[in-house]
Formats: C-alpha cells, structure tokens, sequence
C-alpha cells in the first residue's frame, strides 16, 4: 500500500468547511489529501485540551503505515495546529495561515482580548500556543511555515503570527479573509511545495 500525506486543515472561528474544502481540492494533484476539520470553536462545556485530544487522536489514527500527516490552521486554527505540532511527533509540517500565536500587546479591536472573546477555545489555545514557541527546537521551527498579509491584517496583528527561525513568508496581499482565500488558492503552491519538501 503506498504512502498518502494527509493534510488536515482547520478553519477559523466560522467553522466553514465548505469553502475550505472547495479552495483546497486541487491540491489533490500534488498527492495530498486534504481533510477539513471543523474544530466547533463556540462549543459548550468543554476545554481547548480535550478538544486538542481528539485531533491528537486523529492525527495518531492517519499516521498509521507510514502516512505522512501535515497541518494547516486557518485564523484561530493556527494555534491549534501549533499545539497539535507540539504534542504528536507523528505531525510532519505545519501551516499557519494568518494566525494569531501570541497574545500580543495590541488594545482596542485587535487585542487578544476582544478577539478572543466569542471563544473560549480559542483563548485558550492562544495562551498554551504562546508558552510552547519558547520551547520549539531549531529543527521543530524549521518544519513550520507562517503566512501573513504584506498590506496588513485587520484581525491579527503580524508579530503575533510569526515565529523566529521558522519559514514566515509574506503575501503580496491586505485584509484578513482575502490572504486566506488567496493562500490556499492563487499561492497554494507555495503551501503545496512547503509540505511536500
């Protein structure tokens, strides 16, 4: 039985799978498998590790015979697929896709504070994400790859969505939504090649 990557890709707050799985089928040609995965960021009565379990158990699952799995979080899936990252040595490469992986010292409309309100989840997988950059090796940074808007991102402010030593790459691109669609897209080879390298 032959090798399959699976790419498991998350997206932000809206959960909308649709779209994510439409703007990410061609990749299909490159021999990737991509997997959408809601993350149902505004569920009730739970916290952000057992919802990381699940994913962790998932990943562990796809793994098996050799499979190669890679992340992609998109928005506040960035995060996650950083904590991911960290915690199964089964993950190959991660992307982060306009991400927020800090909470970052901004105040107003771009604060942690404000834009992590609606989900708990997300604070959370925020606040673990910013203690585990410290502690990624040299080589761990070099499997990561962190895309941010040239023009500005309204939502995320760009310190908080890089990581020193990783490959952060800069899209010739403004506004939040946008750089995500074009990432995933127009420049999804450059997602494509960063993960079959």
């Amino acid at each position: 039985m032959s090798q399959v990557h699976y790419v498991i890709i998350i997206p932000g707050l809206s959960n909308d799978t649709t779209k994510v799985k439409i703007a990410t089928s061609f990749w299909r040609k490159y021999n990737l498998q991509p997997l959408i995965y809601p993350f149902n960021w505004h569920k009730k009565n739970t916290d952000f590790t057992e919802s990381l379990s699940k994913l962790l158990n998932l990943i562990s699952k796809l793994s098996q015979n050799q499979n190669k799995v890679s992340l992609v979080g998109c928005s506040a899936g960035g995060s996650t697929v950083l904590n991911a990252f960290y915690k199964n040595n089964n993950v190959y490469k991660i992307v982060n896709v306009c991400g927020r992986l800090r909470k970052g010292m901004q105040k107003g409309f771009r604060s942690y504070g404000t834009r992590t309100k609606s989900s708990k989840l997300f604070a959370e997988s925020v606040e673990l994400c910013e203690k585990r950059i410290d502690n990624l090796s040299e080589i761990d940074k070099k499997r990561i790859m962190t895309i941010r808007p040239l023009l500005g991102d309204e939502l995320v402010p760009g310190n908080t969505a890089t990581i020193i030593g990783a490959q952060n790459i800069t899209l010739p691109t403004g506004e939040h939504l946008l750089t995500i669609g074009a990432a995933l897209t127009i420049f999804g080879k450059r997602i494509i090649d960063f993960l079959k390298d």
